[in-house]
C-alpha cells in the first residue's frame, strides 16, 4: 500500500476529534440532535484549522444510517465512501478553478435531483471567494431557497471578499487558530501512533512554527520524521531552515559588547549559509523578545525554546529593559524595509549598525550626553540667548553703492520700509556694510559750500538710509546671531535624528540658519517648495518641541525664501560709472566762484583750485529747449577740457561731470 501523508491519514472522522473548535463543535453537535439542519453554512478561517474536515464530517452526520446524528459510525456505507471521497451525492468543487458562470449554472441544473444513494445531497465548495461576481449572482437564488435535499457548505479563508447578499443567506462559523499547547499535543499524539521518535522540545518548536495550522504542523512532523529518529529541535531548525540558537546566540552577544565588526561577520557566514535575510531578522527578534521575557518572568517556559536558561541569562545581563525594547523596534522596523528592497542585505547590515552603536545604548553613555547637551544649552544661555538686543538706528555716507537721489520733500520725514522678515536680509546687508565701512578704504567726502549765497551744489553721494526701527511686536533681524543660530540649528538637526523624522531631516538640511533674535529663529531656503514645506504646522511644531526640549524656552520660527548662500559680509562694489550725457536732461547748475574744494582720497589730498581771473568768465550752460524749440535751435555741445580753469577740471574729475555753452 501506498504511503499517506501525515495529515490526511490523520484527518478528523469525528466532531470530537477536532482540535481548538470547542464552540463551532457544539454549535453543530446541538442543530443535529435538535433537526434544526439549515440549508446553507459558511465554514471560515485560516488555512489548515479544519474547515473541509469538519464539512465532511457534517456530511456524514446527515446522511449516516444512524443519522441524522451527531456521532456518525463511520461503518455504513455512505460514511465510507465519504470517507473515501467516492459518495456521488457528497459532491467537493473547488472554486478557483470552477469560478465561472457556466459552472455554477450547470450545479444549478444537478441541484433539482434528488440524491442516489444518501439521505442529503450535499455541495462541498471550497475556496468559494474565488467565484466571479457574475457566477455568486447566478447561485443566489437557488441558495436562498434550494431543493429540501440540498445543503450547500461553503469554505473560505477570505469571507471579506464574498457578496454580502451570499453572507446573508449562510450560517457562518469562524474557526480559530489552535494554540501551541493544543497543537503539541496532537502532535505527540500523532507521533506515539505512528511509531515516531521526536523529543517534547522538538515537538513544541513544531507547534510554533505552525502558527495555528494543524495541518502545516503534521506536514512538518512528517518531514521530520524522516530526516532524522529521534527528531530534535536541532533537526526542526535545519528543516525550516532557521539560523539556529548558538548562530543568534553569537549574533546578540556581539551587538550587546558593541562589537559591531563581529556582528557583520556573523551576518555574513548567515547569509553565505543560504539563510534570508528576513528570517535572519524574524530570529533576531525573537531572541530579543525572549531576553525580555526572561527579565520580566523567568518562569515562563515558553522563552526557552529560543535557548537555555544559562545562556539567556549570560546574554540578558548585557542589556537593560529599554535597550531590548528598542532593539526590537528598530528590526521590526528593518523587516518592514527588507520587504520593499532590493538590497536586503544593506538593510540588515544598516540595523546591526544602529543596534551596536555605542551612543544610547548604556546608561553610563546616555548620562554623560545628557550632561554634554546640559553644557551646550548652559553656554548658549550665557552668550545671551534669551534677548537680542536691537542696534541704534545708523546713518553714514554710502562708500560702496550708490543710489538715486530723491528730489526733496516739504518735510524731512523718513520713510518707512516694509518691515518684517521680508526686509531681514537687506538690513543684513546693510550691517554688512557698516562692518565694512570701518576699514581703510578710499572714501568721498563732501565739503560744504564756501559761501552761504552758492547756488546748490552738484548731487552729493547718496546718504545710505536709516535702518527702520522694528515695529512694536516685530523681531529686527540683522544678521548678528547668526552663530547662534547655527548652533540651535544644529541641536534641531541632532533632535531629528533621534526621532527617526527622515524626511523632515531631508528638508531641514537643506535650510540655512540665517539669524537669532529675541528668541526668534530665522531661516532662509532656496526653493519656494521648501519653504512652504517647513511652513507646514506639523514641521513646524515638531521644530519648536525640539528647540524648546533642547533649550528650555519657547522660540520662534520665521522661513524666509533666499537664492544662494546666505552672506552677511558683502564685497565691496565699484563705484558707478559717469553717466552718458544726455541732451534732453536738465543741465548742470553753474558752477560758483570761488570752486568748492573737491573731495579726495585719504592718501592724497587735493589743494584748493586758485580763483580764476575776473576776466575770464565761465560759460553758463542754457537751459534745455523745450522740444518744440528744438528743431529751430542748435543743441548746446560740451566745452572741451582745454578751454576751461584747472579747478574746474579738477571738480569735473570728481564729480564725472561735463560743462556745456551755447
Amino acid at each position: 500500500m501506498a504511503y499517506v501523508a501525515l495529515y490526511r491519514t490523520w484527518r478528523p472522522q469525528d466532531f470530537d476529534d477536532l482540535v481548538g473548535q470547542g464552540p463551532i463543535k457544539k454549535a453543530l453537535t446541538n442543530a443535529l440532535e435538535t433537526g434544526r439542519i439549515s440549508h446553507a453554512y459558511l465554514f471560515a478561517g485560516p488555512r489548515g484549522t479544519g474547515k473541509t474536515s469538519t464539512a465532511r464530517i457534517l456530511a456524514k452526520a446527515l446522511n449516516c444510517r444512524e443519522g441524522p446524528t451527531a456521532h456518525p459510525c463511520n461503518d455504513c456505507e455512505s460514511c465510507r465512501e465519504i470517507t473515501e471521497g467516492t459518495c456521488p451525492d457528497v459532491v467537493e468543487i473547488d472554486a478557483a478553478s470552477n469560478r465561472g458562470i457556466d459552472e455554477i449554472r450547470k450545479l444549478r441544473e444537478q441541484v433539482y435531483f434528488a440524491p442516489s444513494s444518501c439521505r442529503y445531497k450535499v455541495y462541498i465548495i471550497d475556496e468559494v471567494h474565488m467565484i466571479t461576481t457574475d457566477a455568486f449572482n447566478a447561485l443566489l437564488k437557488t441558495l436562498e431557497e434550494p431543493p429540501e435535499h440540498v445543503v450547500f457548505i461553503l469554505a473560505t479563508t477570505e469571507p471579506q471578499k464574498i457578496l454580502n447578499t451570499i453572507l446573508s443567506r449562510c450560517q457562518r462559523f469562524d474557526f480559530r487558530r489552535a494554540t501551541v499547547d493544543e497543537i503539541a499535543a496532537h502532535l505527540a499524539k500523532v507521533a506515539n501512533g505512528s511509531k515516531i521518535q521526536a523529543e517534547p522540545e522538538a515537538l513544541r518548536l513544531m507547534a510554533i512554527q505552525a502558527d495555528g495550522g494543524l495541518r502545516d504542523a503534521l506536514s512538518l512532523l512528517d518531514q521530520c520524521s524522516v530526516m532524522a529518529s529521534p527528531v530534535t529541535a536541532e533537526t526542526v531548525r535545519q528543516v525550516l531552515g532557521l539560523v539556529g540558537r548558538e548562530k543568534l546566540r553569537e549574533l546578540v552577544t556581539r551587538i550587546g559588547q558593541k562589537d559591531l565588526s563581529g556582528a557583520l561577520d556573523a551576518l555574513g557566514q548567515l547569509l553565505e549559509q543560504g539563510k534570508e535575510m528576513e528570517q535572519i531578522l524574524a530570529e533576531l527578534m525573537e531572541y530579543f523578545r525572549a531576553l525580555l521575557l526572561y527579565q520580566a518572568d523567568r518562569e515562563y517556559q515558553e522563552i526557552y525554546l529560543t535557548d537555555t536558561p544559562e545562556a539567556l541569562g549570560e546574554t540578558a545581563a548585557l542589556f537593560t529593559s529599554s535597550q531590548i525594547v528598542a532593539s526590537v523596534e528598530r528590526i521590526h522596523e528593518a523587516i518592514r524595509e527588507s520587504k520593499f528592497s532590493l538590497r536586503k542585505k544593506i538593510v540588515g547590515e544598516l540595523c546591526l549598525f544602529d543596534l551596536c552603536e555605542t551612543r544610547g545604548h548604556t546608561e553610563a553613555a546616555l548620562l554623560a550626553r545628557i550632561d554634554s547637551l546640559e553644557q551646550q544649552v548652559a553656554a548658549l544661555r550665557q552668550g545671551g540667548i534669551t534677548a537680542a538686543p536691537t542696534a541704534a538706528p545708523v546713518i553714514r555716507p554710502a562708500a560702496v553703492q550708490a543710489s538715486v537721489s530723491r528730489p526733496a520733500s516739504p518735510g524731512p520725514t523718513a520713510v518707512r520700509p516694509n518691515s518684517g522678515v521680508k526686509d531681514a536680509f537687506a538690513r543684513m546687508a546693510a550691517a554688512a556694510r557698516q562692518e565694512e565701512a570701518r576699514r581703510p578704504q578710499e572714501t568721498v567726502s563732501a565739503a560744504p559750500a564756501a559761501e552761504p549765497a552758492a547756488p546748490p551744489a552738484p548731487p552729493a553721494p547718496a546718504v545710505q538710509p536709516a535702518r527702520p526701527e522694528p515695529a512694536a511686536g516685530e523681531v529686527q533681524f540683522d544678521g548678528s546671531g547668526r552663530a547662534k543660530a547655527q548652533q540651535l540649528w544644529q541641536l534641531v538637526l541632532q533632535g531629528l535624528k533621534r526621532r527617526r523624522k527622515r524626511t523632515f531631516l531631508v528638508y531641514a538640511e537643506m535650510a540655512q540658519a540665517a539669524d537669532y533674535q529675541d528668541q526668534e529663529l530665522l531661516l532662509a531656503v532656496s526653493s519656494a517648495y521648501g519653504k512652504e514645506k517647513m511652513e507646514e504646522p506639523s514641521f513646524r511644531n515638531l521644530i519648536q518641541d525640539i528647540l524648546k526640549e533642547a533649550v528650555g524656552q519657547p522660540i520662534g520660527l520665521q522661513v524666509v525664501q533666499q537664492e544662494g548662500e546666505i552672506s552677511l559680509h558683502r564685497p565691496q562694489e565699484k563705484p558707478a560709472a559717469a553717466p552718458a550725457p544726455v541732451q534732453a536732461a536738465p543741465p548742470p547748475p553753474p558752477v560758483p566762484d570761488p570752486m568748492p574744494e573737491p573731495p579726495a582720497p585719504p592718501e592724497e589730498e587735493i589743494p584748493l583750485p586758485p580763483e580764476p581771473p575776473e576776466e575770464e568768465e565761465i560759460p553758463e550752460p542754457v537751459p534745455a529747449p523745450s522740444p518744440a524749440s528744438q528743431s529751430a535751435s542748435p543743441a548746446p555741445h560740451p566745452v572741451k577740457p582745454g578751454e576751461l580753469p584747472e579747478g574746474v577740471k579738477k571738480a569735473m574729475q570728481v564729480f564725472g561731470g561735463e560743462v556745456y555753452k551755447e
